[in-house]
């Protein structure tokens, strides 16, 4: 099982993560802190192996398109500030998906001499809402936004390298940015709990919170500041440790797993 461990407090994906966490006999985790909870929810110390992400490997290995290549490649040109937005449904936050995004697009609207690159949510019924909302967006401001439902690898992380911020509530914000040296503005609970790098904006969902974290964002103090951060996820070479592990692991008896008690004291009631 690969990125065991991980919370997502704004999204049911982190029942299904921990689920198929009880299920496998091997875990890789991105970092020593998701490696620690799988060991305690109960799966032996030797079985869980803390690798990094395997997003990353991409970043370090491929080849990624110069900016006249990449604008080539989207049929638009890049402006003096560029954000990449990715915002998916939020399964378990009070505020819906439609709101909070809502606020970001009147935030976004207020933004001088930026060009803004959407890539759409998934097709649940939450998700059609913000594509819906996408669609209306780029169709009012066509001159300085576009939207694709999916970038692909090659052209999303190519997209990021040119961006001055990736905007929303998805992982890569806080998994792939960070190695580009630009900052994240995260906004509401959806990647909750989840380990972060200093050039992460938390911000909740309203429409003052995300304008104050816009400012942060575009300013020379921030971006001094992210200068030299470093993305917990990136350790090197995660598919190759990955498969060196597999390889040599011993399988005699792997499905014989047992529960690994880490110590809890009982409380007597």
């Amino acid at each position: 099982h690969i990125h065991g461990g991980e919370l997502t407090e704004g999204s049911f994906d982190e029942a299904i993560r921990h689920s198929i966490t009880k299920m496998s006999h091997l875990h890789f985790t991105s970092t020593e802190e998701y490696r620690k909870r799988v060991i305690q929810l109960g799966e032996h110390p030797d079985r869980v192996f803390n690798v990094g992400a395997l997003g990353i490997d991409s970043i370090n290995r491929l080849p990624l398109l110069s900016k006249s290549e990449f604008e080539k490649s989207i049929n638009f040109k890049l402006g003096k500030f560029n954000l990449l937005v990715t915002f998916h449904s939020t399964t378990l936050e009070e505020a819906t998906s439609e709101i909070q995004f809502e606020n970001l697009l009147m935030v976004l609207n207020k933004q001088t001499d930026t060009h803004v690159i959407f890539t759409k949510a998934n097709a649940d019924t939450e998700g059609r809402i913000i594509n819906d909302m996408i669609d209306n967006y780029v169709l009012k401001h066509s001159g300085n936004s576009i939207a694709f439902i999916s970038l692909g690898q090659l052209r999303y992380l190519s997209a990021i390298q040119y961006m001055d911020g990736v905007i929303g509530n998805s992982s890569s914000g806080l998994v792939e940015a960070p190695s580009f040296g630009i900052g994240t503005i995260n906004i509401g609970d959806r990647q909750g709990g989840r380990v972060k790098s200093e050039s992460v904006i938390d911000c909740n969902p309203g429409k003052e919170d995300i304008q104050k974290a816009f400012n942060r964002l575009l300013s020379a103090k921030f971006k001094r500041s992210i200068s030299e951060a470093k993305n917990p996820y990136d350790r090197g070479e995660v598919a190759s440790k990955i498969y060196k592990i597999i390889k040599s692991f011993p399988l005699t008896g792997i499905l014989k797993k047992k529960f690994y008690d880490i110590g809890i004291r009982h409380l007597n009631e």
